[in-house]
């Protein structure tokens, strides 16, 4: 079987190019264009230039369908990047003439609808003006299409002309936020509210649905509240140095600091009496020598924490124990030999091991 061959050609929908690449400027009709930012940027069914292109074509046509038309929208929305609207076709024509080739704007947003293939541009602030002053008018497109059929295979670009090449249709305009919406064909999203607009709703704590009687409020109540500090701030101005603080609002700092003192008395007074428990308890069980209470206080005194896990892991020597209870001293034993607790307790104690064994052997 015989492959059938896809003959592909360029419409650029401007009045002039060059020979090499077909142009015709595509004018946007009265139902083409709505205050909701949508544009129609290619006609539904059968269309032509003025200057009677395309040639190529059989029947001397473009034509878009519902199903060219909706896989158009399918790659415009899969693009990564959005897709560039310049002035007069420049992109084309940058590579000729070597100049710059600026955008006027970029579009994501398509969608198909009975009329043809419809685009949300989102304008640059220069282009706004030219819009705006009536600089630029018509919106025009670029595409691939297919040299039997006349179908646009993509969307390569379009632009802002001047010049267009089809009849009996209307301008590109602004979206206005003042400009209720009335168009045949309902959108298939919700119109997005201008970003400064919605900024300054959010900063009054209100939503877009809110009525102008609510913004009036919700300014007022703010103003109140901007009067009111100013009101404080002189005040606080107005007062004179030896003016006496309301005691209703205020703690004199001698009240402050004796309270804080007594505080901390208190909190010393209860960690005293904490570390000469946990001494007495240790004297009493043999856990800590006689030599070793004053180190013991001054730990306590800094870090009670520290004292309790030292005794907790101090072995109880009963010596000690028959000493401390008014028993008879025990026997001497071997003072050079020390237990690994006693060992510890001489590092904690800064003391070596042969003096941490002469104290043992002297208790």
């Amino acid at each position: 079987m015989k492959r059938k061959t896809l003959s592909l050609a360029i419409a650029a929908l401007s009045s002039t190019t060059p020979e090499t690449v077909g142009i015709a400027s595509l004018k946007l009709s009265a139902e083409s264009e709505s205050s909701d930012g949508w544009c129609r940027l290619l006609p539904a069914g059968h269309f032509k230039a003025v200057d009677g292109r395309p040639t190529d074509v059989e029947g001397g046509q473009w034509f878009l369908d519902a199903e060219s038309g909706q896989a158009l929208v399918a790659q415009l929305k899969a693009q990564a990047n959005d897709t560039v609207i310049d002035y007069e076709h420049q992109t084309l024509l940058a590579e000729e003439n070597g100049q710059p080739a600026p955008a006027s704007g970029w579009f994501r947003d398509a969608e198909w609808r009975e009329d043809g293939l419809w685009i949300k541009p989102k304008w640059t602030p220069k282009a706004r003006d030219f819009i705006s002053n009536e600089e630029y008018q018509y919106l025009s497109a670029v595409f691939p299409y297919d040299k039997e059929t006349g179908k646009p295979l993509s969307i390569h670009s379009a632009a802002l002309v001047n010049r267009p090449g089809l009849d009996g249709v209307t301008a590109v305009a602004l979206r206005s936020l003042t400009t209720p919406v009335s168009t045949d064909q309902p959108p298939s999203e919700e119109p997005s509210m201008d970003p400064v607009l919605k900024a300054a709703l959010d900063a009054l704590g209100l939503d877009e649905n809110a009525t102008p009687e609510q913004v009036e409020a919700a300014v007022k109540e703010l103003k109140d509240k901007q009067a009111a500090a100013e009101g404080e701030v002189a005040a606080l101005k107005a007062a004179s140095p030896g003016t006496a603080p309301d005691p209703a609002k205020y703690v004199p700092i001698a009240v402050l600091k004796e309270a804080h003192s007594q505080i901390a008395a208190l909190s010393a007074q209860g960690q005293q009496n904490e570390v000469d428990q946990l001494i007495a308890d240790a004297k009493a069980d043999g856990r800590l020598l006689p030599a070793s209470e004053a180190w013991a206080r001054d730990l306590g005194k800094t870090n009670v924490a520290a004292l309790k896990e030292f005794l907790d892991a101090a072995v109880s020597i009963a010596a000690l124990k028959g000493q401390q209870a008014g028993h008879e001293k025990p026997p001497a034993t071997n003072a050079g030999q020390l237990t690994e607790e006693e060992k510890v307790a001489a590092r904690l104690t800064g003391r070596t091991e042969e003096e941490y064994a002469a104290l043992k052997a002297k208790a």
